[in-house]
């Protein structure tokens, strides 16, 4: 009869190297994410928007509007929903939109929404400001 104890001590001995080559090449952790890189032209930046003040607009009407930014931006659009205009870059960092809203615009559409201004880097960094807007 085996004595338990020593045969768990000689299978230990036997496993051990094998063991330890599996621990010390096998491993669970995930390394821990590092600090992203800063883009090379820096962060983007919305400096101001400028629209009416109100926010309030009508179906027919022409809303006329201006975003300023920082050197490095290349692109800004306005977003509702799914829905996106490009603004016209007027000169650097300066961009600017002319819409009109449908006239057609139906009852259900006529209510509260969240105007996106996306600015994107030359980088393809991307920071947003949202204003609310209410269509009536």
């Amino acid at each position: 009869m085996i004595h338990v104890p020593l045969f768990l001590s000689l299978i230990r001995l036997a496993l051990a190297p094998m063991l330890s080559f599996a621990l010390s090449t096998v491993s669970f952790a995930s390394p821990a994410p590092g600090p992203s890189p800063l883009p090379v032209h820096g962060m983007p930046q919305i400096l101001s928007i400028d629209m009416p003040s109100d926010h309030d607009f009508h179906a027919g009407q022409t809303i006329r509007g201006s975003v300023l930014t920082t050197s490095n931006v290349g692109y800004v659009e306005a977003r509702v929903q799914y829905r996106n205009k490009p603004l016209h870059q007027d000169g650097v960092g300066k961009f600017s939109l002319v819409y009109t809203i449908p006239w057609w615009l139906p009852p259900w559409l006529r209510h509260g929404w969240t105007l996106q201004i996306i600015a994107r880097s030359v980088d393809g960094v991307e920071v947003k400001e949202f204003v609310p807007i209410r269509i009536h």
